[in-house]
């Protein structure tokens, strides 16, 4: 099983996603192949979960950040 490349950005993955979706919807596709697109776009579904829960992190933890500092900012 092939991995996400790390360079990959989550707006590419996205869109490549599309496209394994289109071509999987169009269902003239051999079976394997299918296979194939199917396994690639689970990865790159994985990858895209991941990047949206960091991200997520990221803004809680920045949002406690700014909390905090607004706390201090009142005394």
């Amino acid at each position: 099983m092939k991995e996400v490349k790390k360079e990959q950005s989550y707006e590419a993955s996205i869109e490549r996603l599309e496209e394994i979706v289109a071509l999987l919807e169009g269902g003239s596709l051999p079976l394997e192949e299918s296979l194939r697109l199917f396994e690639e776009g689970t990865r790159l579904a994985g990858y895209c979960n991941t990047c949206l829960t960091q991200a997520e992190a990221r803004i809680t933890e920045l949002s406690k950040l700014e909390h905090t500092e607004d706390t201090h900012a009142e005394f």
